[in-house]
């Protein structure tokens, strides 16, 4: 049997999906968004197939078979296919329709952030059509992950067709501002202490103060607890405390000298007593042996005793007897001998 040009040949070209064939213009078996596939026609011997794929890319060309990487976009893609035979008569073409299917899963930013007190909760659930299943970086398996590690996380989502999706984002942790206001303290008279709570960008002092340093006084009432929270410029928060205790005067005046040399030399010719500048009220009487009263002042800083009397009358070289009233609330006159040397 003879034919004479083309149009005698009838052209019928059969699609092979995966081993399932479809007749011409029928919609070819779904894929797997992102998924790579081998698709083929049946034809006269001898002839060469022109593909044309919308919505994924040839990898692979075998003439009747081709490999498709189908992109991930979630919708119904075209394969066209053209005939050419042997006498290079060309058949009309042959389209079918591919549906990509897929879950969609969002963990949302590729990078979220917290402080080393919190944790974060990356969430997988998306618009599933099918129930899921769900596999982390860590192994579990359900729908959500909890952590407050630094780290980088990643999450399959498998559907009833077996398709795939991932996503993959990642946690920074900051740690908590460092504040330290020092050891508990006690603080006398006049005197002060500064408290630095470090370079931050808020401050919420107990005193109302929102700025750093703080100075703060003894509190001759009882015990106080002065303290701070701190925020840097990550929103973490942290603070400490420091107790400020009621003065102790025995401690405080625990290495008072006890003797003087009124030479005339400059060294050691006066009776300085430290911290005495804390107490400004403070009333300092000297007594000889026999109980007499010798020596009196108000004004102990600014006239310390050298071993005079309070006539002028030097005084013999002897062991004095003294008592300094502090005149603070919850302090006991400090009572002790002062050596005069000559």
């Amino acid at each position: 049997m003879y034919y004479i040009g083309c149009k005698s040949y009838i052209i019928t070209l059969i699609f092979i999906f995966t081993g399932i064939t479809g007749l011409r213009g029928q919609s070819l078996p779904f894929a797997c968004a992102g998924n790579t596939e081998m698709y083929g026609v049946s034809g006269f011997e001898g002839s060469v197939f022109e593909w044309i794929v919308d919505g994924g890319d040839i990898v692979a060309d075998y003439n009747d078979t081709v490999v498709i990487q189908w992109d991930y976009t979630k919708r119904n893609h075209r394969i066209q296919v053209v005939e050419i035979t042997m006498f290079d008569c060309i058949g009309t073409p042959v389209e079918g329709s591919v549906e990509i299917r897929g879950p969609e899963v969002d963990l949302g930013a590729d990078q979220y952030e917290i402080c080393a007190d919190g944790t974060f909760e990356f969430d997988a659930v998306g618009n599933y059509t099918e129930p899921v299943l769900y596999l982390w970086h860590d192994g579990s398996a359900g729908d959500s992950y909890s952590t407050g590690r630094e780290e980088r996380v990643w999450v399959k989502v498998t559907d009833g067709d077996g398709c795939v999706d991932h996503d993959t984002s990642s946690l920074l942790v900051h740690p908590l501002p460092v504040v330290d206001l020092g050891p508990d303290t006690s603080l006398c008279g006049t005197s002060t202490i500064e408290l630095d709570a470090g370079f931050y960008s808020f401050y919420d002092w107990s005193t109302g103060d929102i700025g750093t340093p703080v100075t703060v006084g003894s509190n001759a009432r009882g015990y106080d607890t002065i303290s701070v929270s701190v925020t840097d410029e990550h929103g973490c928060t942290s603070g400490d405390t420091i107790i400020i205790l009621p003065c102790n005067s025995d401690l405080l005046f625990a290495n008072m000298p006890n003797a003087i040399t009124p030479n005339g030399d400059g060294s050691n010719d006066v009776w300085e007593i430290p911290y005495i500048n804390y107490f400004p009220n403070a009333e300092l009487e000297i007594f000889d042996r026999w109980g007499r009263m010798i020596y009196r002042t108000e004004n102990i800083e600014g006239e310390p005793w050298d071993g005079n009397s309070m006539s002028g009358k030097k005084m013999p070289m002897d062991s004095y007897y003294y008592v300094i009233r502090l005149n603070e609330d919850n302090t006991e006159p400090l009572v002790g001998t002062i050596n005069v040397i000559r």
